[in-house]
């Protein structure tokens, strides 16, 4: 017998299976995606418009302005400007915006976590009076003040 002379047809391949619809799985990921993206968008934006990244930025600024002067009573008057903006944006006004001397030195303690001895008689007293430029040891202050920029927890930020 003569298998060639049999009449049979091309042998048939199914279709390719389409990707749509979409699978269980595909739609369950899909979502996660999504999911994950919005939260890594809110964290971003929220990261990325805190106010303690402007506030390091600005005392570094007022860093290099003192290294060019050499003017402590303008640090000083700085540093403390820029600690109460940046207080005032993160707790509520009232609480804030009445503090100077020792008061304002005891909510910068309680509220950054770090030691306010370091600056307690420049920050307290300083901008209020002339200060000698020998007395002043600007490297602490500016540590200072980055440190309570850093470990600060707003109210709002919490």
């Amino acid at each position: 017998m003569d298998y060639s002379q049999i009449p049979l047809r091309d042998m048939q391949m199914p279709e390719a299976i389409g990707w749509w619809p979409l699978a269980y799985g595909w739609w369950v990921v899909l979502i996660i995606v999504l999911i994950s993206l919005v939260y890594l968008a809110r964290y971003l934006r929220k990261k990325l418009s805190d106010p303690r990244r402007y506030a390091l930025r600005e005392l570094k600024s007022i860093e290099q302005a003192y290294s060019q002067h050499q003017d402590t009573n303008q640090l000083i008057m700085q540093s403390n400007s820029l600690l109460k903006r940046l207080a005032l944006s993160l707790y509520p006004r009232e609480q804030v915006a009445s503090l100077s001397g020792d008061n304002w030195c005891q909510f910068l303690q309680d509220t950054g976590g770090v030691s306010v001895e370091v600056a307690r008689e420049l920050l307290a007293k300083g901008p209020y009076q002339r200060q000698r430029s020998d007395r002043i040891d600007h490297t602490r202050l500016i540590q200072f003040c980055r440190q309570w920029i850093k470990q600060v927890k707003g109210a709002k930020y919490a």
